[in-house]
């Protein structure tokens, strides 16, 4: 039982240390890629976007760190109460 729970472990620590660093690592190759080209590239995009999604993954998107009242309301959305 230990070694399952000290596995677990190992892996949640890994993931949550070398996730964010993978996000930040790609995210900074695709910045540089586009810099260099002068305009977005298929691979530049692509590495943004795995780069997105591995922050979303990691819980380092901005939507962690939005005020309070910049929430969404059901106005903005476009969406209609019933009364």
């Amino acid at each position: 039982m230990w070694i399952l729970a000290s596995r677990l472990l190992r892996r949640w620590k890994m993931i949550v240390l070398a996730l964010p660093l993978v996000a930040a690592a790609l995210s900074r190759l695709g910045n540089h890629l586009e810099r260099r080209a002068g305009k977005p590239t298929t691979a530049s995009r692509g590495l943004l976007g795995i780069s997105r999604f591995a922050r979303r993954r990691a819980g380092a998107d901005g939507a962690t760190k939005r005020p309070a009242g910049a929430h969404r309301t059901p106005d903005s959305l476009g969406l209609r109460s019933n009364a």
